[in-house]
């Protein structure tokens, strides 16, 4: 693998390709993906305040509140992840984000003055999550196969705290559930309840609880 030394050099000539349009390859796609995650960042530090305001429970806000900190400086290791390819930050109009936020406003609208608010704020947050998760862990590969080492360490540090904070997230609403035993008296053979409500699996999370 090419020493970090010559990082710079590399990824700047490789970027310099991108504007024939012609005969692309995985710099140019991994250019991309930078530039759609960094929109990506810059998107969801404006969503995340609105999911903090709306938020009941004080250990969501708590994450909410560090994650959107932790945002703010995913969106400067991105820039130095520009940096290094010698160029100036630059977004792409991120489709994906733009569609993940735009439902989770519509779900906050719908039930954000609702018992089922911190609910609906987790539901639509792991969606972001997940989202980002996904584009990080491409992103690190591309830049392990293209040799750029110092910006393979900058986004894996990244996608470190975007698990981190997913997992969290499933903490704060696991908290807040229980779990169908399996085998329990209460249910009946087959697959539904007795009170007619769907059998869960063991380890299923009981959403009505949050009711």
């Amino acid at each position: 693998m090419p020493s970090t030394s010559t990082h710079s050099t590399k990824a700047a000539g490789a970027a310099k390709k991108t504007s024939s349009g012609k005969d692309k390859g995985l710099a140019d796609l991994f250019l991309h993906g930078i530039k759609d995650i960094y929109y990506a960042e810059k998107k969801l530090t404006k969503a995340l305040p609105k999911m903090i305001k709306a938020a009941k429970s004080q250990d969501l806000i708590d994450a909410l509140t560090s994650h959107l900190k932790e945002t703010e400086g995913h969106v400067t290791k991105v820039e130095q992840v520009f940096a290094l390819l010698d160029m100036a930050p630059k977004a792409v109009k991120c489709d994906a984000i733009d569609g993940i936020v735009a439902e989770a406003e519509e779900i906050l609208k719908d039930f954000g003055k609702t018992s089922a608010a911190d609910a609906a704020i987790i539901f639509s947050g792991q969606a972001a999550e997940h989202y980002e998760i996904t584009r990080y862990g491409s992103l690190r590969t591309f830049a392990e196969v293209l040799g750029y080492d110092k910006a393979s360490n900058i986004l894996q540090s990244i996608l470190d705290q975007e698990k981190a904070a997913d997992k969290k997230l499933s903490e704060i609403a696991e908290d807040r559930v229980d779990y169908a035993a399996a085998g329990s008296d209460s249910y009946e053979d087959g697959n539904v309840l007795s009170d007619g409500e769907p059998r869960k699996e063991k380890g299923a999370i009981n959403w009505r609880l949050w009711q």
